[in-house]
């Protein structure tokens, strides 16, 4: 009977060790920094004058960087969170000629409008191996805080011209200072030692609101884009 209670205390120690395993394993958390740029896409919605105003309306480049954190839910599956900061807008173009001394000069007048927000997704990321270089794939939403903006006029001709930068009013109802998005991506995930790798990640947003809503002339304009990124993680 002793041995018997023995093989069986044994036995019991041996599933609970294992089990524990396992546990520690999908419980597996990292931290990445990251950064990354990248172009974006301005929709212009609405009536009003905005056949009149689309053709220069053009998107301007998004930047970002943050942490990310995230959380094994099982050996390829975890979720993912954090924080970052990030930018986005969209400038008005217009092109014409001066002439000076018989010449024909180009003009290039630009309103570069830009919003800069703290992001923090909530995503899922699948990765299509356990362990060594292993490609992922990632889906979910994204909220995002615009903290200030600017609008930065600029004038090239023959030399380039940068003039003082106006702060804009996020106050004002024509702004929305809150953005929801939903987001993809792809990447792969490469081990550089037995805590850290390097990921490199493609991935794209599209806003589910506008950034701005004019109601006078009701013009609506809402942003995406793709960016590309960099980060080194550290497991723990």
């Amino acid at each position: 009977m002793t041995t018997n209670l023995t093989t069986r205390m044994v036995r019991t120690g041996a599933t609970i060790l294992f089990s524990t395993v396992l546990k520690l394993g999908f419980t597996q958390s990292t931290i990445t920094a990251h950064v990354g740029a990248g172009p974006t896409n301005v929709e212009v919605n609405g009536s009003g004058i905005i056949n009149l105003v689309d053709p220069y309306i053009k998107p301007i480049t998004q930047f970002t960087a943050g942490i990310q954190y995230e959380k094994a839910l099982s050996r390829q599956l975890a979720f993912l969170t954090g924080a970052q900061y990030t930018t986005r807008g969209f400038s008005i173009r217009e092109e014409f000629n001066i002439g000076i001394i018989g010449i024909d000069v180009p003009i290039n007048a630009e309103l570069q409008t830009k919003l800069s927000y703290v992001e923090t997704p909530v995503m899922l990321k699948y990765y299509f191996t356990e362990s060594g270089v292993s490609p992922y794939i990632k889906a979910g939403a994204s909220g995002a805080y615009a903290l200030d903006g600017k609008i930065t006029p600029k004038l090239n001709a023959i030399i380039p011209w940068s003039l003082p930068t106006i702060p804009l009013n996020l106050d004002d109802d024509i702004y929305n200072r809150f953005d929801v998005s939903a987001v993809v991506g792809a990447g792969v995930n490469i081990p550089v030692s037995n805590a850290g790798a390097i990921q490199f990640d493609l991935s794209y947003r599209h806003s589910l609101n506008d950034m701005l809503h004019d109601n006078l002339t009701d013009i609506r304009i809402k942003s995406s884009g793709f960016s590309a990124g960099i980060g080194y993680t550290i497991r723990f």
